[in-house]
């Protein structure tokens, strides 16, 4: 859970008769939150699903969270805010959003940094940064997504996959896109 007074995480809370205390290690801000449960990431996802209308990718579960750094390699730029955006033709991920409400970086946060970036609707942003976004495209089906990136300035985008499933057998590790200095390396 994000901190209430900084930008840190709070530590796993200590739960007394349901009630759970969170305490910043960084700030010492102290949050109480009564009748306190812990849900499976099934019931998260569900819990998303049923807020959102939309099916997430069954697969999504398994990369919610995770660190590890991949990269995809992009379909032709065909517009210059998608020629600006995404030039070199790769798209890194650092992270793809989680799937609890609380935690920084949450599939929950999508529909309201839809709204702040003046993004289409129907999106669910795994990754991003404000000008440029990964995302689960609903737009064209609640249950078999498309998987985008997408710029903000215009809302141009470029599909990266038809379906999750399909993204991710496209996902190359970072170290056989790029070297040390960052610069591509990528010969496929």
């Amino acid at each position: 859970m994000k901190c209430r007074a900084c930008p840190n995480k709070y530590p796993e809370p200590d739960i007394t008769d349901g009630t759970a205390y969170f305490v910043c290690s960084s700030c010492g801000d102290v949050h109480e939150v009564e009748n306190y449960r812990v849900y499976t990431p099934e019931e998260r996802i569900e819990i998303f699903e049923n807020k959102y209308g939309v099916k997430l990718p069954s697969e999504y579960i398994k990369y919610a969270g995770t660190d590890e750094s991949w990269v995809v390699k992009l379909p032709p730029r065909n517009t210059d805010s998608t020629k600006y955006y995404f030039g070199e033709g790769f798209y890194e991920i650092g992270s793809f959003s989680g799937i609890y409400p609380d935690e920084y970086r949450s599939i929950f946060d999508s529909a309201e940094l839809v709204k702040e970036w003046k993004l289409p609707k129907k999106l669910v942003l795994i990754d991003g940064d404000g000008h440029t976004w990964m995302a689960l495209d609903y737009r064209g089906s609640d249950i078999e997504p498309k998987v985008i990136v997408i710029e903000s300035d215009e809302s141009n985008y470029l599909v990266v996959a038809n379906n999750f499933n399909e993204f991710v057998q496209s996902l190359l590790p970072y170290e056989s896109v790029y070297d040390m200095n960052g610069n591509v390396i990528y010969n496929g």
